[in-house]
């Protein structure tokens, strides 16, 4: 089981500097950042694109990725170029996580008329199609409903195209993930309460049911793509101990989960719960 970590934009960049190094040093796979404006009115959020260039010089292992880039206030185009420049600055280290966006701060930012699910989901079908297009293709013409690039020359081609990781918990996320991830990511809360299982364990077996009956459907190995879970939004506490992240580890890896990411700690309990990381991490890297 790989062991990521979800690390925050919203201190002085000399301390984020330091988790980063400290990340990097108990052997984590990837920090993965926030894309948001801002999360809970923090009164420092740094934009996730830079914080993460800025990480990728200061590191020289660790993995990097977005958790994740969604349409609100992010056009194809230029979120792809900011892509392939990361993946370049940090020597092919950097993953493009991709999700839907809900409403909210992001969503309202630049204005329009607020989108339903239905309609973000749409919007986010043709975000994931061109996006893809314009890493994988020297030049990318696409017009559809939400989004235009025309004889877009930005430098993709399928050597450079950095890998992308889609966030979906429902069935036309999931048909975007089968037909353009190389890694699935879901988290341990309930997007839909119409279709939760009752637990968040449950839930993700759930998941993970449906996205295999989708990879049979378009003829992809379930093999093929791995699967990430993000623990500690919802009912699951990691790193409240040592036997608790086994715990985790154990029930997510018989689902076949192949990465568990963890929010790096915060608040009171932030010095026990780095322990913790620390030993988990050490735990995940033995053969």
């Amino acid at each position: 089981m790989n062991l990521d970590v979800i690390m925050w934009p919203d201190s002085p960049w000399a301390d984020m500097r330091q988790e980063w190094l400290q990340a990097e040093e108990y052997g984590l796979g990837r920090g993965w950042l926030y894309d948001h404006l801002n999360l809970n009115d923090r009164p420092v959020w740094h934009e996730s694109y830079t914080t993460l260039a800025a990480a990728a010089a200061a590191t020289s292992r660790i993995g990097m990725g977005t958790m994740v880039t969604a349409p609100n206030f992010r056009h194809p185009v230029t979120t792809a170029k900011a892509a392939l420049s990361l993946d370049a600055l940090s020597e092919g280290r950097f993953v493009l996580g991709l999700g839907a966006g809900g409403p909210g701060a992001d969503s309202d930012a630049l204005g329009g008329a607020p989108l339903d699910r239905a309609e973000r989901t749409a919007r986010f079908a043709e975000w994931t199609e061109l996006i893809d297009l314009l890493l994988t293709r020297d030049t990318a013409d696409f017009a559809g409903r939400h989004f235009t690039a025309h004889q877009v020359e930005i430098g993709g081609g399928e050597a450079r195209r950095p890998p992308l990781a889609v966030a979906a918990t429902a069935r036309r996320g999931m048909e975007l993930a089968v037909r353009h991830a190389d890694l699935w990511i879901t988290q341990d809360i309930s997007q839909n309460p119409a279709t939760y299982a009752g637990t968040p364990h449950a839930e993700v077996r759930r998941q993970i049911a449906l996205l295999d009956e989708i990879c049979a459907e378009q003829g992809r190995a379930p093999e093929t793509l791995p699967r990430l879970a993000v623990l500690g939004y919802g009912g699951e506490r990691p790193l409240a101990s040592i036997e608790a992240f086994r715990d985790c580890l154990g029930r997510y890896a018989q689902l076949g989960i192949s990465t568990l990411a963890v929010l790096w700690p915060r608040g009171e309990q932030a010095g026990a719960q780095l322990a913790v990381l620390e030993q988990a991490a050490a735990e995940c890297r033995l053969p």
